[in-house]
């Protein structure tokens, strides 16, 4: 069985979603009087790692270390952003702890769903923010799978390429939240207070989704 929910949150505005894998994205936006944004160029460095491989992409979840997966996630949405202009995501451990935690709960309940306020469970893992958002799947057995499918999933591409975060954070357990095959992940994303985007480019999260 595989189901799809995707709530997305905006100054208040909340849209539903149906299709075909169990997913769900929520992403939250604080109005603050950030003023200028910041459109930086792409570093060729940044450029030259995108187009390389990402290790573990596609190994099994039960069959690499929890540190290694996340850092697979991570290096395939930063090609996904970097390959359309945006600047990669900065691994931030409040980011990894929030979503950790979260997949873990997931899990122990076997409940596949965000709960009343994602938003409240990352600023009580340590990190504070002007914008945040998260993605979660169930049933994904590697990373490549698990991104392939958000990126082909209007919402949950929207936040990989948001250009507004600086921030991500990644959770994943091999056991199931509520569908039968393994592997549950929790991706978390965030803009820290008094920081600028990192980027004004809308135009890749406009595109989504990307199959």
């Amino acid at each position: 069985m595989t189901t799809i929910s995707v709530r997305t949150c905006a100054a208040g505005r909340r849209r539903p979603e149906s299709a075909a894998a169990a997913l769900v994205a929520v992403a939250l936006a604080l109005a603050l009087a950030l003023t200028a944004a910041a459109s930086a160029a792409i570093p060729h460095a940044q450029r030259r790692r995108a187009a390389g491989r990402c290790a573990d992409a596609h190994r099994a979840i039960r069959a690499s270390s929890s540190s290694a997966l996340r850092a697979a996630v991570v290096c395939l949405i930063n090609r996904q952003r970097i390959g359309r202009g945006l600047p990669a995501l900065r691994a931030n451990t409040d980011l990894d702890r929030s979503a950790e935690r979260w997949t873990l709960e997931m899990v122990s309940h076997h409940e596949f769903t965000h709960g009343s306020n994602f938003a409240s469970r990352i600023t009580a893992a340590g990190f504070h923010w002007s914008q945040a958002g998260e993605n979660i799947a169930a049933g994904y057995p590697t990373p490549a799978s698990v991104v392939r499918g958000w990126m082909a999933s209007a919402g949950h591409c929207e936040n990989i390429l948001d250009p507004s975060y600086r921030d991500v954070g990644t959770g994943l357990s091999p056991g199931a939240a509520i569908a039968s095959a393994p592997g549950t992940w929790t991706q978390d994303f965030g803009l820290p207070i008094g920081q600028r985007p990192s980027s004004d480019n809308t135009g890749p999260a406009a595109g989504c989704p990307y199959r």
